[in-house]
């Protein structure tokens, strides 16, 4: 299982989900950064550690945390 979170000023995390396949946690993704966010053409950059991946689309302390469950 995936879970997904947004993290903003730059500790403070917001549950979006819990995903069983990473498809469905991109796509939640895109459509949370298109309702929530100012940014009109976001560039995704992903960066990996571990069991995560962090996601971050041009705010500066605003990001996107995919994170491995335990299963």
């Amino acid at each position: 299982m995936i879970e997904l979170y947004f993290v903003y000023n730059g500790h403070r995390k917001e549950y979006i989900g819990t995903f069983p396949h990473p498809h469905g946690a991109i796509s939640a993704l895109k459509g949370h950064q298109a309702t929530y966010s100012a940014i009109t053409k976001p560039r995704f950059a992903k960066t990996l550690s571990g069991d995560s991946i962090r996601i971050d689309y041009g705010a500066r302390d605003c990001y996107y945390l995919i994170e491995r469950t335990g299963e």
